[in-house]
């Protein structure tokens, strides 16, 4: 008999990619029994969500499809409006086409999923293989028999129509125990090699599960549960495939919920690490680290970061107020702790980023604040992200979220990036909606002045005035926003604000002309201002000396440091930013610094420049090859902790000679 057709559907945030992990599982498992492969013809679509190219990839992706007996789609919460718009397409033409859905966003959600979507027919909870596999044998008999409609009892952990009106949820499925059970779609034949190496971002499970419980994460269902872990064997073959096949410079996502959290994941370092030397090729390392971070996070870091495969290393905090993390149901790393991880991280030269939610139910202005400053206190890099209210948490509860007076808007994660929508909390018992948006303000100036610009700048006025670096960068919101002498800088600020306020008044236009069409669609806002400062190296000088002096008459103190070393310090943090420039304009420059040995020993100390830093006059070369890097990535690197331009200027690695000589 003639094969039917299935088709398997993502949408992505991440362009040009043709590997979509959760797909592979599904046509792998599928495959894997004879009466589904010879029964059964696989096509799979992982299309580009964008706004702009919606439209396109739904027609070609419908005229792709013939008579299809199940078009089946994995739902987050980015891709939920475009997947089950597209599968209301797909039933539109096709009414005998089983539309089967499933992923985060949606498992445990039925009732709110068959109100929005009724062209939905079957809704599986959790992890999917085996169940699709089994849903599909089922459309598959019935459509042979021609008995039309299949019988679906028997399956656990599914929601389906049985009749119009009338919604059966059956009993939850049990995980799977053992992960040997879903086959590979990395050793099976589901992904070409052109597939792969096609890929810029290859998501690869290890191990699933999660021990921990946090009222804001829902893993995949899997929170609070046992980590269950893939055969080593597998893995080693797979790694083998992946690297081999994987275009330089792409990105391995290890896609665990705490990569160190067991033995062995040490051994797969070494073996990445190996499999790269043995292929001579370098790929990027990205994972989510194990929360409270441990010597063995740190000697996984370090391998991975040695051998060039890796960036900064997250140190998962969220907040630092324990009334706050209480309330999050989440035993975090001790401050002491932390403070010795971050020790121990710049003694290996490794960099960090300390992961913040702003918005957690109990956090103030005042604890926020100072959780910021004890990132920044301790040398480290803090990532503030807004709280997203993700299914199946604790904190989408009624009662949780009327206890804590909790209140959330539909926003993009990101000013102007509309394909990254989610519930956005913005207000709640401790933290009003203003509050909130100064304190998603206040990671501009973080950004902008903290990681790139005045870094240095900022720990110098600090050491001397006794003004925490988060306040410093709390006054130069004010500055951002009104004081500075630019007014496209001004108007940029505001529009950032603006924007948290009403999506629908982003100003796109703005945003390209500082920074091009060819620009990441994230913290959009922050790299249009950092263009602008930066592009032209005389204005940022000014720039900077204004907002120093913006500071130096705020604050009103008078032990403010001496002309010189202030000068020498910023000359330092204008050095650094040529980095920036570079990217921009695609050219090579020096910058000289004269600095005393008192204040390279304050850096030093908070590793804001590196330790082997020890003249005291000298010139700051960029390579030729770091002005090919381009602008958007590099600063974002920046603001997530991965990039620090006195580092990255002097830093030696395989691919880039960054040089330091003495004047």
């Amino acid at each position: 008999m003639t094969p039917r057709n299935v088709h398997l559907v993502e949408f992505t945030v991440l362009p040009g990619n043709r590997y979509s992990a959760t797909l592979g599982y599904l046509q792998a498992t599928a495959q894997a029994q004879p009466d589904l492969a010879a029964g059964l013809t696989f096509h799979r679509h992982v299309r580009s969500q964008s706004a702009e190219t919606f439209d396109r990839e739904c027609v070609r992706i419908l005229a792709a499809m013939e008579d299809p007996l199940v078009a089946a789609f994995t739902i987050y919460f980015w891709n939920r409006t475009a997947s089950l718009e597209l599968a209301r397409r797909v039933k539109q033409r096709w009414p005998a086409c089983q539309i089967v859905i499933g992923g985060n966003d949606v498992t445990n959600q039925q009732d709110a999923v068959f109100a929005e979507a009724p062209w939905v027919d079957v809704l599986v909870h959790g992890e999917g293989e085996l169940r699709f596999a089994e849903l599909l044998r089922r459309f598959l008999r019935a459509a042979r028999s021609g008995e039309g409609t299949a019988t679906l009892t028997g399956i656990a952990g599914i929601s389906y129509r049985s009749s119009p009106g009338e919604i059966i949820t059956t009993p939850p499925a049990e995980r799977i125990a053992d992960l040997s059970l879903v086959p590979s779609p990395i050793l099976s034949p589901v992904f070409s090699d052109a597939d792969l190496a096609a890929t810029r971002v290859i998501v690869y499970e290890t191990n699933r599960g999660c021990p921990y419980s946090c009222a804001f994460c829902y893993w995949g269902g899997a929170t609070n549960s046992k980590v269950r872990q893939f055969p080593m064997e597998r893995i080693e073959a797979e790694l083998d495939r992946i690297i081999r096949l994987a275009q330089p410079g792409a990105q391995l996502f290890i896609a665990d919920a705490n990569f160190g959290i067991v033995a062995r994941d040490a051994e797969i370092a070494d073996l990445i690490i190996s499999t790269c030397r043995r292929y001579r090729k370098r790929i990027i390392v990205m994972t989510n680290w194990a929360k409270n971070t441990s010597d063995r996070v740190a000697t996984i870091a370090h391998q991975l970061h040695r051998a060039g495969l890796t960036g900064a290393i997250t140190l998962s905090a969220q907040s630092f107020d324990p009334r706050v993390l209480q309330i999050a149901n989440r035993a975090n790393i001790r401050v002491q702790a932390y403070r010795r991880m971050q020790e121990r991280f710049r003694e290996l030269e490794v960099p960090t980023y300390t992961d913040l939610i702003w918005g957690l139910p109990g956090e103030t202005t005042q604890s926020y604040h100072d959780g910021i400053e004890e990132v920044l206190a301790a040398g480290g890099s803090p990532v503030v992200y807004p709280l997203l209210l993700l299914n199946n948490t604790e904190y989408t509860k009624q009662r949780f979220r009327a206890d804590y007076r909790v209140q959330a808007r539909q926003l993009p994660c990101s000013p102007g990036v509309g394909e990254l929508t989610a519930e956005v909390v913005v207000a709640h018992s401790a933290m009003s909606f203003d509050e909130w948006l100064d304190g998603m303000t206040l990671r501009l100036s973080l950004g902008l002045f903290q990681k790139a610009l005045l870094r240095c700048t900022l720990r110098l006025l600090h050491r001397h005035c006794g003004v925490r670096v988060v306040d410093l960068c709390q006054r130069l919101v004010t500055y951002l926003n009104s004081a500075c002498s630019d007014p496209e800088i001004v108007a940029l600020t505001q529009n950032y604000s603006q924007s948290w306020r009403n999506p629908d008044e982003f100003d796109r236009p703005a945003i390209m002309r500082e920074t091009g069409t060819m620009v990441i669609a994230e913290e959009l806002h922050y790299q249009a201002i950092l263009a602008r400062m930066v592009r032209d190296a005389a204005a940022m000088r000014e720039l900077a000396a204004e907002a120093v002096g913006y500071l130096r008459t705020a604050l009103g103190v008078s032990d403010f440091p001496e002309r010189d070393e202030l000068d020498a310090v910023m000359g330092l943090d204008l050095a650094g930013a040529a980095i920036f420039r570079g990217g921009l304009l695609g050219r090579t420059e020096q910058n000289t610094f004269l600095i005393s040995g008192e204040a390279l020993s304050t850096l030093r100390e908070y590793g804001d420049v590196p330790a082997e830093f020890q003249v005291t006059e000298g010139i700051l070369s960029i390579p030729i090859e770091r002005t090919r890097y381009p602008f958007s990535a590099y600063s974002l690197s920046v603001w997530h902790g991965s990039g620090r331009p006195l580092h990255d200027l002097t830093l030696s690695t395989p691919n880039y000679r960054h040089l330091l000589e003495s004047a």
